[in-house]
């Protein structure tokens, strides 16, 4: 009776190391899972905030070049209407005609051809 009772204490002792080290292992497994879980969540946040000031550079340079094109249309407008009945020196465009059509002037070219008369 004695040795029975000495068998079956070791027989649940040895059960409840299995469970122990079976428990054990489980904890470490759902140790790194957690890591890898972080370390994922950090880097897609870090990806996440990259892409956010590459956005924002890329907003801050499409609102000056969008700037940039107003301004230049506006000049390009103030200049062509003749303000203050003054001519557009120098430019190769003439103002827009009464029918809105828009003539360009080219200027000959010379040859590149002929010998220079100084030689």
């Amino acid at each position: 009776m004695l040795q029975e009772d000495l068998s079956k204490s070791r027989d649940k002792i040895s059960q409840l190391l299995e469970t122990i080290d079976e428990l054990q292992q489980s904890d470490s497994t759902a140790q790194l899972a957690t890591k890898r879980a972080e370390r994922e969540l950090r880097e897609e946040r870090e990806k996440n905030l990259r892409l956010e000031r590459e956005l924002e550079r890329m907003g801050a340079v499409s609102r000056a070049d969008r700037e940039s094109v107003r301004r230049s249309v506006t000049l390009a407008n103030f200049s062509d209407s003749g303000f203050g009945d003054r001519s557009r020196r120098g430019s190769s465009v003439a103002p827009a005609s009464v029918s809105g059509d828009l003539k360009i002037e080219v200027p000959q070219r010379k040859s590149s051809l002929s010998k220079p008369s100084f030689l």
